[in-house]
């Protein structure tokens, strides 16, 4: 924009410009006020709450998971004008395109919220990232079901290296080779529940 850092601060205190401050108190300005200060009209994009729904295997999408899954958010949310985007991928991928796409709607201004089931529907690892991410676009998540359920810490860890496993095992054997996976997934499981 050609202007000095002081000179931000200074409208942001002025309330000339609307500013996103971090959780460390930096400024962060959104691409519509830059447009809006720079005299580019931004072109209207609609606003929707957006249903995402993720199922690990198309086994799970024949068997219906994936669509039960989004029937049940769109019943808990009500929300008539939601746009629905799935993805059939691990929660551990970062190329799924139903979240990639996802993202770039939200940095687009096209997204008001997303609604999933569970946190792992979103991400397996890492769900505080893409919290910020999408608050930082003024996008609110809400997760329908799964806060009430309280796991200790011995059980989230347990889920988090099966998990971690699960991913890995797929790389090693191929995603043809299911079991395989999960007779390494149940070995740990065993090995894990032994300890003291």
């Amino acid at each position: 924009m050609g202007v000095h850092v002081s000179t931000i601060q200074r409208w942001d205190r002025q309330g000339k410009i609307r500013v996103v401050r971090t959780a460390g108190g930096k400024r962060r300005i959104p691409e519509s006020e830059i447009q809006r200060l720079l005299g580019i009209e931004a072109p209207s994009r609609p606003q929707a709450p957006v249903i995402y729904g993720r199922v690990s295997s198309h086994e799970q999408k024949a068997r219906g998971d994936l669509s039960r899954q989004v029937a049940h958010i769109r019943e808990v949310t009500a929300w008539a004008n939601a746009i629905e985007i799935t993805d059939v991928a691990s929660g551990l991928s970062d190329k799924r395109p139903g979240l990639l796409r996802l993202m770039e709607m939200a940095r687009r201004g096209e997204v008001t919220d997303i609604a999933i089931t569970y946190k792992d529907r979103l991400t397996r690892f890492g769900f505080g990232y893409l919290e910020r991410y999408f608050s930082s676009y003024g996008v609110k998540i809400h997760v329908v079901d799964g806060e009430d359920d309280k796991k200790s810490l011995q059980e989230e860890l347990v889920d988090d290296l099966i998990s971690i496993v699960t991913s890995f095992s797929g790389k090693l054997y191929g995603l043809r080779s299911h079991s395989k996976a999960r007779a390494l997934v149940k070995a740990v499981k065993e090995h894990v529940s032994e300890q003291p």
